[in-house]
């Protein structure tokens, strides 16, 4: 099945990306004019989030956002056949910063979210660094499309570990210039090691992994923006957070993280995946909610 999925997929990645366009606005209509693809939960979701705005205007970053959705994907299979030169012009960005980092022979943990596009930042990242960059990856089911979406993450040489056995790969690192890129803000699947934060007016769980084992590993640790300027072309900005993980107060990284991607989201509201039941459980009762005010 995997050979099949690449032999009908490639030859459309070939296709230059005004033409994959067109197929993500058909995707768009289909997916959320005609199915109507969880568009209640988008509208609660961006409700709860921005009630100060006006329905005219959550409307409009609703809009935005199932089109970025669908370009998403679009330019992911693009992945399998752009060039690097292509894909570093698309994806500039302060990459001086990390690799400042990594030439002083530091681990360097990213924090950041699920912003479009993160599957072009990942590979990108490998390109502009001259370290390894290793991502957290969750293996899909359908193990076919888990072979091919490894492929496009791994093209550029990155390391990719699963987010289900993680230490071995992090016992192999060690030593080695690497940046590891965290997407910290996955619903964690064990509440009882989460911190609880209100983040965009209402509580929700972050999970501290990336914290411990930057702590663990006395790593520097930045703060990853990434900002769609326009459809196909997107800016990186790292910031850094701290050049040694193991000098800070216990839970201070991750709430310096979503605190900076609260932000992110005030400023481009349509580049996040609200798809994503980022609020669907619920604080244990006595829970403290901490604030990022």
């Amino acid at each position: 099945m995997y050979y099949v999925l690449l032999l009908l997929l490639y030859p459309l990645s070939l296709l230059p990306l005004r033409v994959l366009y067109g197929l993500s606005e058909l995707s768009n209509f289909l997916l959320f004019t005609l199915i109507g693809y969880r568009q209640n939960l988008v509208t609660a979701h961006l409700h709860q989030a921005y009630p100060e705005k006006s329905t005219a205007e959550r409307k409009k970053i609703q809009k935005d956002f199932n089109r970025a959705f669908c370009d998403q994907w679009i330019e992911t299979l693009k992945l399998l056949s752009i060039s690097e030169k292509s894909l570093k012009r698309r994806f500039p960005g302060n990459w001086d910063l990390p690799e400042t980092l990594l030439s002083a022979r530091r681990p360097v943990y990213a924090l950041l979210g699920h912003q479009f596009n993160w599957e072009w930042g990942s590979v990108a990242t490998q390109y502009r660094i001259s370290g390894r960059f290793a991502g957290i990856y969750l293996p899909q089911n359908n193990r076919a499309f888990d072979r091919l979406m490894l492929k496009i993450r791994r093209r550029s040489g990155a390391l990719l570990i699963p987010a289900n056995d993680m230490r071995p790969a992090f016992r192999a690192l060690r030593g080695t210039r690497h940046l590891t890129g965290f997407m910290a803000d996955q619903t964690p699947a064990n509440l009882n090691a989460a911190r609880w934060y209100n983040f965009l007016n209402q509580p929700a769980p972050f999970t501290t992994g990336p914290e411990k084992q930057a702590r663990l590993m006395k790593a520097a640790v930045v703060l990853v923006a990434v900002t769609r300027v326009r459809r196909g072309h997107y800016r990186i900005k790292f910031s850094l957070l701290c050049e040694d993980a193991s000098a800070t107060e216990p839970g201070w990284i991750t709430a310096a993280y979503v605190k900076h991607l609260q932000v992110e989201l005030q400023q481009q509201p349509h580049n996040w995946l609200w798809t994503h039941r980022r609020w669907k459980r619920r604080p244990p009762a006595g829970t403290p909610i901490m604030s990022l005010d």
